[in-house]
């Protein structure tokens, strides 16, 4: 079964990294990460830019329209269960 984790982000440019490193370091292999950056003013997109060429992260951008925005986004996208 596929798992897919949805980060919603808005200006963590001092987190994502960490978070991001933490999730490659999981067990379980059948599971997609999706990071929705919710209009980030700081360096949070260009962060992920690095990240999305990996291919392990699928990275969105949208304009700031909040968290639950951001994760129905992130649902749209997701192909887990």
């Amino acid at each position: 079964m596929k798992i897919s984790i949805i980060i919603p982000t808005y200006n963590e440019e001092d987190v994502i990294g960490e978070c991001l490193e933490s999730l490659s370091k999981q067990t379980c292999k059948d599971l997609e990460i999706i990071v929705v950056d919710d209009g980030s003013t700081d360096t949070t997109s260009l962060k992920l830019r690095g990240a999305s060429k990996t291919g392990h992260v699928k990275v969105f951008l949208q304009e700031h329209k909040g968290p639950g925005a951001a994760r129905n986004l992130g649902v749209k996208e997701s192909s887990g269960k």
